[in-house]
């Protein structure tokens, strides 16, 4: 499998209308419902799937101190420690907000490309 790189194109995870599913063979498949932050969905998913958990990572800060923007890396790894895959976020105003759009853009990612 080949390691792949995502820019987050704006999908919405934030506030889903149903209950949405995780499954070890599919993103659709009723096994684990959850419901909330694209994080806790991406956590859910890792596990269900066998991979390590996703790792967070600030990997920009830019602006003045009073007005810092951050952008945050999300990397999902398999078990042996092979990259599944790497989002990155939008530059934004809190790290909680840069890491739940970089799990979004993760999400995104892992749906489209049927991984």
């Amino acid at each position: 499998m080949l390691s792949h790189e995502c820019r987050n194109p704006c999908p919405n995870f934030s506030n889903p209308t149903p209950i949405s599913t995780v499954s070890g063979n599919s993103i659709n498949q009723p096994d684990l419902a959850v419901k909330g932050s694209a994080k806790a969905y991406l956590h859910l998913l890792c596990t269900a799937k066998h991979w390590k958990p996703p790792l967070f990572e600030c990997c920009n800060e830019e602006g003045p101190p009073h007005i810092k923007r951050f952008t945050f890396k999300v990397s999902i790894l398999a078990e042996d420690g092979f990259v599944i895959l790497e989002s990155y976020s939008h530059a934004l105003t809190t790290k909680k907000a840069a890491a739940e759009d970089a799990a979004e853009g993760a999400l995104w990612c892992l749906k489209h490309m049927s991984i």
